[in-house]
């Protein structure tokens, strides 16, 4: 195996290892979050990223599940009776990598930009 294949095969056994983790916590915990038709939802878990979502039907679920959910919409759609805090600019943040890892000009594609 060469370096460049054992880099690949890290970040495939990374994002396999990620998607079980994710999988266990829906499982476990939003699941049966999901299914109680309790008044009050949970408070949000910060350990998750979260979701963003243009469904107010999914919103609402993972909102009563306590994942962090934010609901984006155009401004036309927004009620002018609904209470907005803030509204933000959705941007790329400067700290996400943009860029492919390489290593002596070759360049390691293991998935794809964001």
């Amino acid at each position: 195996l060469t370096y460049h294949d054992i880099v690949v095969y890290v970040a495939q056994a990374q994002h396999l290892f990620l998607d079980v983790i994710a999988f266990i916590d829906y499982v476990e915990v939003i699941q049966p979050h999901i299914a109680l038709t309790a008044w009050l939802p949970p408070s949000a878990n910060t350990n998750w990223m979260g979701c963003f979502t243009y469904d107010s039907r999914l919103c609402d679920t993972l909102f009563k599940a306590g994942v962090p959910v934010w609901l984006v919409r155009a401004e036309a759609y927004i009620s002018p009776d609904m209470n907005i805090i803030k509204p933000v600019l959705l941007m790329f943040p400067d700290h996400i990598t943009k860029s492919m890892y390489c290593e002596s000009g070759r360049v390691v594609k293991p998935f794809p930009l964001l």
